[in-house]
C-alpha cells in the first residue's frame, strides 16, 4: 500500500496535469511558450484573470524585467500584492502605484497578472464617430476585420487621443479576508469623467484567453496612458472620441 505521503504528491500532480490555469501559475515560462505556440502576434500571457478577480491571487507570476528582455511593443496587468498597474506602450515599461512608496523602478517589481504582444509595424485609423463604451469591443472587431485582421484570433493595439467617456483604477493593496464571487479583491485609487486625453494599450483576445487575459465575458483589457508616458491606470469603462487615432498590426 501507498504511503499518505506519496499519495499526496500523485494527488497534486494530477491536479496541476488536469488544470491548465494551475500548471501556468506553477511553470509561467512553460505555459508562455505554449501561448506563443497557439497565438498570433507573439501574444503571451502570465498569471490568470479570472483566479485574481475571485480568488485574489495577486502572486507574483514574472519579474518585468524578464517580460520587457522580450522587447513587446504592448502589454496590460497587475503588479505583484495588488499594489499597482503594470502597461506597455510603444515598448515602453509604465508601471503606476496606487499609493506612496512603491518601487522607484518599477522594472525592479513582479506581475501578478500580464498579457502582451507585438507587432512588427502599425496601421493608423483614424476613429470617424463618437464610439460608446458598450460598442468597443465590435467596433474594435469589425475594424480590424476590414484590416485583414481575424477577429475570432488575439491581436494588440494601441490609441492616442481623447477617451471618452471613462471609468479608471488603480490597484493599491489587497483587502485580505475571504470574499465571496464577484467581490473586488484589491483595494483601488478610482477615477473617472466624461472625457481625458492620453493613450491606450490593449489586446484584443480570441475565446480561448477569455477569462485569462481579460475579464470573463470580454474580449478586451485595456489600460490607460498618460500623454507623457509616466502614468497609467486600467480601464473599467471606456469610449472614443472621434479623431482619436487606433493603432492595429499592419499585415
Amino acid at each position: 500500500m501507498r504511503s499518505w505521503k506519496a499519495f499526496i504528491i500523485a494527488a497534486a500532480l494530477a491536479i496541476a496535469a488536469a488544470d491548465p490555469a494551475s500548471a501556468q501559475q506553477t511553470h509561467p515560462t512553460r505555459e508562455l511558450a505554449a501561448d506563443a505556440a497557439r497565438q498570433p502576434y507573439d501574444v503571451r500571457t502570465f498569471g490568470v484573470f479570472r483566479k485574481l478577480m475571485l480568488e485574489g491571487d495577486f502572486s507574483a507570476k514574472v519579474p518585468l524585467a524578464d517580460v520587457m528582455e522580450k522587447h513587446p511593443t504592448t502589454g496590460i496587468g497587475a503588479v505583484a500584492d495588488a499594489r499597482g498597474e503594470i502597461s506597455i506602450y510603444d515598448g515602453k515599461l509604465i508601471v503606476s502605484y496606487g499609493t506612496p512608496g512603491g518601487r522607484p523602478d518599477g522594472a525592479t517589481d513582479s506581475a501578478a497578472l500580464l498579457a502582451m504582444g507585438s507587432a512588427r509595424e502599425w496601421e493608423s485609423v483614424t476613429v470617424e464617430r463618437d464610439i460608446a463604451p458598450e460598442e468597443m469591443e465590435s467596433h474594435l472587431a469589425a475594424t480590424a476585420k476590414s484590416r485583414g485582421i481575424d477577429p475570432e484570433k488575439s491581436f494588440p493595439f494601441q490609441g492616442r487621443g481623447v477617451i471618452a467617456p471613462y471609468a479608471m483604477h488603480v490597484n493599491a493593496a489587497p483587502t485580505g479576508g475571504s470574499h465571496g464571487m464577484g467581490l473586488p479583491m484589491a483595494i483601488t485609487v478610482e477615477r473617472k469623467g466624461w472625457e481625458i486625453e492620453g493613450r491606450v494599450a490593449g489586446l484584443y483576445v480570441s475565446a480561448d484567453l477569455m477569462g485569462i487575459a481579460t475579464h470573463g465575458g470580454e474580449r478586451i483589457h485595456a489600460h490607460w496612458v498618460a500623454p507623457d508616458g509616466m502614468a497609467t491606470a486600467h480601464l473599467d469603462r471606456w469610449g472614443l472620441k472621434a479623431g482619436t487615432v487606433l493603432l492595429l498590426p499592419k499585415r
